[in-house]
Formats: C-alpha cells, sequence, structure tokens
C-alpha cells in the first residue's frame, strides 16, 4: 500500500474511532473533530482523484481550499466543545479567531482574493487555532494532571507546519503531503487524552463508590446498633412492666389488702367497745397508706422523667446539689444526716428541675446505705472536658456487688432485699433523667456487698458553660 492511501487510511480510522465515540458516549466535540478528520481525509485523497467533470482547475483549487478550511474549523470547534466552553474574555477570545474562516471561504469562492489567496486565506483559516491553544493552556492551569498541554503544544505545531511550508510559495501538494501526519499525530494525542480522562474519573468513580460503601457499612453498623439499643430498651422496658405487676401486686396490692382487713377488725372491735384495739389498727393503716403513696408518688416522678419536656437553663450545679440535699435532709425525720462534701462544681446549661429530681434520688441512695457506718461521708465532685461534664457522687457505705451494677437502673431491682427500705424505683428515676439530656449513668462498686463505699457516675453533654466553678464543702445539721 502506497504512503498516500496509508496516510488516508489512517485519517479516516480516526474518524471513524472519534465518531463511534460519540455515537456511544456523547461527549461533546467530538463529533465536530470527527467530521474535521472525514474534510482531511478527502481533501487529501483528492490528489488521487480525477479532475471534476468540465470543471475548470480553478474550481478544484476553491474546492481544495474549502475543504481544508473547513477541516481546520471543525476540529478546533470540537476542541472547544470537549475542553467545555470558557468564559469572559477567553470566549469572546475563540469566536473571534473563527470568525475569519468562513467568511474568507466565501470570498474565495466569490473570486475576491484573487491570485495572492495565501496572503489572506491561510492566516486567516490558521487563526481558529489560537482560541483552542489558550483554552488549552487554560484547563492545562486548572488541572494539571490531564495533559492538556500536550493537546495545546501539537494545537500549536499544526498552523507553524502549515505556515512554514507556504512561506517559500510551496504549491499545495506540499501542504497536502506534510501536514498529514502531524494531524495523526494530533488524533492519536486526543484519543490519548480522551481515554486517561476516562480512567480519571473511572478512578474517581471508583472512590466515591469507595466511599458511598464505606459509609453504607458505617450507616448500617450504627443502624444494627441503634437496633439493637432501641431492642434493649424495650426489653427493658417489658422487664420493667413485669417488675410493675409484680411491685403493684405485693407492695400495693398487700397494704392496701392490709388497710381494708385492719378497718373490718377496728370496725368490729369499736362496736364491741374496744377503742384501743382500733386506735393501734388506724396508726397501721396510716403508716400502710404512707408507704404506698410514697409507691405511687415514685412512679409519677419515673413517668414525669420520661415524658416531661425539656426545659434547660443556665444553673450553678453546686447550688442545685445544696438544694437537693437539703430536701434530702427534711426526708430524714431528725434521723442523722451525713457529711455533704462538694468539689467545684460548674455551670451547667439544664433542665434544673428534671436534674435536682435526679440528685435527690441519688443523694437519698447514698444516704440510706450509708447509714449503719459510724461517720457517714457522701461526696460530690465533676470533671468537666470541652463542655461535657462527668459528676460523681460517691459515699462510704455498704457498698455494692460489681457483679449487679449494670442491673441496678433497672425498674424495681432491689440489690439489698429486704435489708433497706424501698421500691427500686429511685435509680431508675435518675437514669430516666440522665438520658434525657443525652447522658449515660454507670455504677462503680469496691467489689462486693459489705466493702465500703460505693460511687454512681453520670455525664451531662454540652452542658458546662464559661464561668468560675463554684461549690464550697458543707456538711448537714
Amino acid at each position: 500500500m502506497a504512503a498516500v492511501e496509508i496516510q488516508i487510511f489512517a485519517l479516516a480510522a480516526l474518524a471513524v474511532t472519534f465518531g463511534w465515540i460519540w455515537l456511544r458516549d456523547r461527549e461533546p466535540g467530538l463529533v465536530w473533530i470527527a467530521l474535521g478528520f472525514v474534510l482531511a481525509a478527502v481533501w487529501y485523497g483528492m490528489v488521487r482523484l480525477p479532475p471534476i467533470i468540465g470543471s475548470p482547475p480553478l474550481a478544484a483549487t476553491w474546492v481544495e481550499r474549502a475543504m481544508i478550511a473547513a477541516s481546520v474549523w471543525a476540529i478546533n470547534a470540537g476542541v472547544v466543545l470537549h475542553l467545555g466552553w470558557p468564559r469572559g474574555w477567553l470566549k469572546a477570545l475563540v469566536i473571534a479567531c473563527w470568525i475569519p474562516a468562513p467568511v474568507l471561504v466565501l470570498a474565495d469562492a466569490a473570486g475576491m482574493l484573487g491570485e495572492p489567496y495565501l496572503f489572506w486565506f491561510q492566516p486567516g483559516v490558521l487563526l481558529c487555532y489560537v482560541g483552542s491553544i489558550m483554552l488549552a493552556l487554560r484547563r492545562h492551569a486548572e488541572d494539571r494532571r490531564a495533559g492538556h498541554w500536550l493537546l495545546g503544544l501539537m494545537l500549536l505545531l499544526l498552523p507553524l507546519i502549515s505556515i512554514l511550508i507556504a512561506i517559500p510559495g510551496s504549491p499545495i501538494s506540499w501542504l497536502r503531503e506534510l501536514s498529514t501526519m502531524p494531524r495523526v499525530v494530533f488524533g492519536l494525542i486526543l484519543l490519548s487524552l480522551i481515554l486517561l480522562q476516562r480512567r480519571q474519573r473511572l478512578e474517581a468513580e471508583i472512590c466515591r463508590r469507595a466511599r458511598a460503601e464505606e459509609s453504607l457499612q458505617m450507616v448500617n453498623a450504627e443502624l444494627e446498633a441503634r437496633v439493637q439499643q432501641r431492642t434493649e430498651h424495650l426489653q427493658e422496658l417489658i422487664q420493667g412492666l413485669e417488675g410493675f405487676n409484680r411491685s403493684v401486686s405485693h407492695d400495693l396490692r398487700g397494704p392496701l389488702s392490709g388497710m381494708a382487713t385492719l378497718a373490718h377488725m377496728a370496725e368490729t372491735h369499736l362496736r364491741e367497745g374496744k377503742p384501743d384495739f382500733a386506735t393501734r389498727a388506724l396508726s397501721a393503716i396510716a403508716a400502710q397508706a404512707d408507704e404506698s403513696a410514697r409507691l405511687v408518688d415514685a412512679l409519677l416522678q419515673l413517668a414525669r422523667a420520661g415524658q416531661q419536656p425539656l426545659n434547660p437553663g443556665p444553673v450553678e450545679l453546686g447550688e442545685l446539689v445544696r438544694a437537693a440535699f437539703d430536701e434530702v435532709v427534711l426526708g430524714l425525720g431528725g434521723k442523722p444526716a451525713p457529711t455533704l462534701q462538694c468539689g467545684r462544681l460548674p455551670r451547667v446549661e439544664v433542665d434544673a428541675a428534671l436534674l435536682r429530681r435526679a440528685l435527690v434520688n441519688l443523694l437519698s441512695n447514698a444516704a440510706k446505705f450509708s447509714r449503719q457506718v459510724d461517720s457517714p461521708r457522701i461526696s460530690v465532685d465533676a470533671r468537666v472536658d470541652g463542655r461535657s461534664v462527668t459528676v460523681t457522687v460517691r459515699d462510704n457505705g455498704v457498698g455494692i456487688d460489681a457483679a449487679v451494677a449494670d442491673q441496678l437502673f433497672r425498674p424495681f431491682y432491689r440489690g439489698h432485699a429486704n435489708q433497706f427500705e424501698g421500691h427500686g424505683l429511685g435509680l431508675s428515676i435518675v437514669r430516666c433523667a440522665v438520658e434525657r439530656h443525652g447522658g449515660k449513668v454507670w455504677a462503680e462498686g469496691s467489689g462486693a456487698v459489705g466493702q465500703t463505699g460505693a460511687a454512681f457516675h453520670f455525664t451531662l453533654p454540652n452542658a458546662a458553660l464559661p464561668g468560675p466553678a463554684a461549690g464550697p464543702e458543707f456538711a448537714a445539721i
């Protein structure tokens, strides 16, 4: 196969390749580039064709010039569309560089250029490359990994080769012979850049999908954890309902039945003229009624702690601890009160009423389980980490079994059985109040029941406020 046929085949193959890519992916500009290579192949092959029947040589020469001008214009238009329309002054420059080529083709067809047509025609057509070169360099400055500088270099070489051939007045056949191979190289480079861009897009898509898959896995893991947490919470609620039924049947129904029995016996003794037994029965009925009222009050507190809306505001934690401890001391009914030691407690933004109820239950719990020691003592400290606050209530009482520390916050759980009074709802109220603030609560024992001391910790996330810590040491009277 002769060199002419090989070059025609290379140009046609590039045209088919760009056209196929455009048909498959509809990438902008590739159809114009394919058209440009088709025109270049036809123009280059015109040297192998017989003269046009009935047309003078000048007509054939005009057709050749129009063909190469259209090829240059289509390829540059395709490059600009493929790189993306610029903005501002560069867009105006690209459009201005495109205008002379069609105008000169029309003028050449009308015979207005005369014999020195190369003086006007070739520079006007080659001006199309200026806008494309500037745009390729701009895209290279925006993304240095895309290889647009190589495209700009080839766009610069194509008009330079044409100018170097035209300067000595060489015939158009020389331009046809010497400018074909650079066009083929330009097409191959453009194809390589398109493949490089597709590879980069593919790598970016793979990375995006990997990140999406990782995010999906994290979301699934978080969802599973939340489902497990909700399931555990639901199980706790079910256990709480079961405990509630047992508590109602034992702690509430028993006293009510006892009060009914005592009331009937008191009525019988009053009819028989025995008021002393009726007096003693009334005292027992009042004690059992008070115990039932305390159980109902604890149930109401637990329900309110889980349902009432939060009303957060700035609170001095030291003052809130003092007020809660005063309430605990009043509830002791004259019994000896423990000593309360407070550290430096910060200002916090919490629901004061809800947190006070939690503190009352924690301090009351500490006072109850430390009253059997010689010098009962309770300490309250806080640690601030950023905006998170961790509060610790510690006592020197009988302690708790570390093996059952996690069960202490279940409703109606009583770790010390019947050794101490209570219904097993106080720590459940504490847990509910703390979780309503977004925190968590846990217990720390000394190892086993009977050993000294227990500590209860709870966190208040995003609660700390700027300001000096307060809360000096004080003791109950």
